[in-house]
């Protein structure tokens, strides 16, 4: 039976399908998602990039029952799609009139049941990912540092992982690994179905039951837990090998999320925490090390709770032009221990919630985000109602939380350090 709960309906198939669904009637279009529990946090090292390959495989049918001429078809009834691959998760969405819904359920119930794929197709969706990764790398000077953080801060899981794989792991792939990775992971009891737009509840379950009920699941197999090298273990620092031109410093703490969090309210304290830190105007890192002691260019803050596992809370400075980098680390450190013997005001604190609430309601006004929400939560473990606490949650936050999760997770002595050195500093 559907379970209903503020307008969103939740139904379940005999085959473990989840659906979730939630009219929003502002326009005759609808935002389909559907969303796999498989990323390279389920990969190990031979296989690393597996399941962003299979994303690109599965738009490349070209043989009976199914081709990728019916996924370029999509574009000539109006409908936008695309895919992302994540350390969580794979997710499929088409934006598109409310009249082709029975199209698009079509359309994935055939994603799910068929990977049709060649050696030929296999083989350039291979060499279309590595002209990917050079793109990436070109548009991004520190992406390498960035993996090289979660690289260190995750020796013991597959977190470490890059989503795209690591280069080593390239040419490795088979077509067999391929299908055998779709077979396991690409089943109804795997995935979730959202669907927010002008559709009626009724009507969504009809097509859900039509098309994905006939699928059977599979069982899964467990991955062999990740084992780090014992003598890489205390590795808390790393300087990037290559320099760029404009230096960056990466600081990273460990630290829950949602998923993971005891008591649960520690996750929504560092979320305001973040915004504290890097929040306009009352940014503390930003008034600091930019305004006030000029050593740096710019600060970013990101801690993301929505994790299968835990998470980490990251900082990133890049220095002014005359400072290296060894003084703005020194400056980091002085600001954040500094901070840790503060205590955020209420009157700061209520604008740093107002301000995270602002944008929370205006994202939430895309259907398309009000969607990806609900799958990303289902899709690392949380249910989809939780969703619903989260402004309410963020509201709650006290100073004193404030400054147990500063005190309790942001720790020098347990910080992990990557350094991009510019083509003007050296280590």
């Amino acid at each position: 039976m559907p379970v209903a709960a503020d307008d969103i309906t939740e139904f379940v198939l005999p085959n473990g399908l989840k659906l979730v669904i939630k009219p929003d009637q502002r326009s005759p279009i609808i935002v389909f998602q559907i969303w796999y529990k498989v990323g390279s946090a389920n990969e190990q090292k031979g296989n690393t990039g597996i399941s962003h390959l299979l994303e690109h495989l599965t738009y490349r049918g070209n043989k009976k029952p199914f081709s990728d001429k019916v996924y370029r078809q999509m574009s000539t009834i109006g409908s936008k799609g695309n895919a992302y691959t994540s350390r969580d998760y794979t997710f499929y969405y088409h934006i598109l009139a409310n009249k082709h819904l029975s199209r698009v359920f079509a359309v994935e119930a055939q994603r799910m049941k068929y990977l049709n794929v060649d050696q030929n197709a296999f083989d350039i969706e291979t060499n279309v990912i590595w002209q990917e990764r050079l793109e990436r790398i070109s548009r991004d000077p520190y992406l390498k540092a960035s993996n090289a953080l979660y690289k260190i801060a995750f020796k013991n899981d597959s977190y470490q992982f890059p989503v795209i794989g690591l280069c080593a792991d390239h040419n490795k792939f088979s077509l067999r690994q391929a299908n055998s990775w779709h077979k396991n992971y690409y089943t109804p009891d795997n995935a979730t179905i959202v669907v927010v737009g002008d559709v009626n509840h009724a009507e969504v379950i009809e097509q859900a039951k039509k098309y994905f009920a006939p699928i059977k699941k599979h069982k899964q197999t467990e991955n062999r837990p990740l084992i780090a090298k014992q003598e890489n273990l205390s590795q808390r620092r790393f300087i990037m090998p290559e320099n760029i031109k404009v230096g960056m410093i990466f600081f990273a703490f460990p630290v829950p999320s949602i998923k993971t969090a005891v008591p649960a309210w520690e996750a929504y304290a560092l979320d305001v925490l973040a915004g504290w830190f890097d929040s306009g105007n009352h940014s503390r890192l930003t008034n600091t090390l930019v305004r006030n002691k000029k050593v740096a260019h710019e600060v970013f803050v990101n801690y993301s709770p929505m994790n299968r596992k835990n998470s980490l809370f990251v900082i990133e400075a890049s220095p002014v032009q005359g400072i290296s980098l060894q003084q703005l680390e020194k400056a980091m450190i002085d600001a954040i221990q500094q901070i840790k013997q503060e205590r955020i005001s209420d009157k700061t604190l209520q604008k740093v919630k107002n301000q995270m609430i602002a944008t929370e309601i205006f994202d939430r006004d895309s259907m398309y985000t009000q969607a990806k929400i609900i799958g990303q939560a289902e899709s690392v473990g949380i249910h989809w109602s939780e969703d619903a606490q989260y402004i309410e949650r963020i509201k709650a936050v006290t100073s004193e939380q404030i400054n147990t999760v500063l005190q309790k997770y942001i720790k020098m002595e347990e910080k992990f350090v990557v350094i991009q050195n510019s083509y003007h500093d050296e280590e």
